[in-house]
């Protein structure tokens, strides 16, 4: 596969682990089997996929503009890496957290204030660190792409909103689902054109 098709797989497998993790982490059920199984799936899309995924496509796009912003794409691939560190982070702590709590049930540690205090303060952390750096990277990719011309304006736009909504998560927790939604939509249109740009240039190169 060209860079710019690993660029665009990456972009939807990265809408795709924003949208479907967060949806189940609110409506999952530990009760069954079949829930502790997506909640590891959950864990698995948050962590290590969005890492790769949000890694894997500012590399594409620094690829793609670093010539005319290679100072804001090295930055950006650095936040990226930040982000990643974060969000994988909070997936693996929900998940060891969980599988404590299941394998030693008589310690009834769902009914501790101070374990729960400590979790909850811990993972908020965590996911504050992952979406301020995500927010960085939003926005520096936002700029390089505004001077570079690669991609629409509006798109543009949308990386700026997300960006510096996510740079404020560690303040208003809430903003976090507007950072996902947006970024969700971002996956998609970067993936799309990403793949077009794909197909123009393996056209051309025929």
């Amino acid at each position: 596969m060209t860079i710019s098709k690993w660029g665009g797989v990456a972009s939807f497998l990265l809408a795709v682990s924003f949208f479907v993790a967060p949806m189940i982490y609110l409506t999952g059920n530990l009760r069954d089997t079949v829930g502790v199984f997506t909640y590891h799936l959950a864990d698995f899309l948050y962590g290590p996929v969005v890492a790769a995924s949000l890694i894997t496509v500012v590399y594409v796009l620094r690829e793609r503009i670093g010539k005319s912003a290679f100072r804001r794409m090295d930055l950006a691939l650095l936040a990226a890496v930040l982000s990643a560190v974060g969000m994988a982070a909070v997936a693996f702590i929900r998940a060891s957290n969980r599988h404590y709590h299941l394998i030693h049930p008589e310690l009834n540690l769902e009914n501790s204030i101070t374990v729960l205090l400590v979790w909850t303060t811990l993972v908020a952390g965590m996911n504050a660190i992952g979406f301020h750096f995500l927010g960085w990277t939003f926005v520096l990719l936002g700029s390089a792409s505004w001077s570079s011309h690669i991609f629409p304006r509006l798109l543009n736009i949308l990386y700026f909103v997300a960006g510096i909504a996510g740079w404020f998560v560690y303040l208003f927790q809430e903003l976090d689902g507007l950072v996902l939604l947006l970024g969700t939509i971002i996956g998609i249109w970067q993936g799309i054109l990403l793949l077009k740009n794909d197909t123009h240039q393996s056209i051309n190169a025929g």
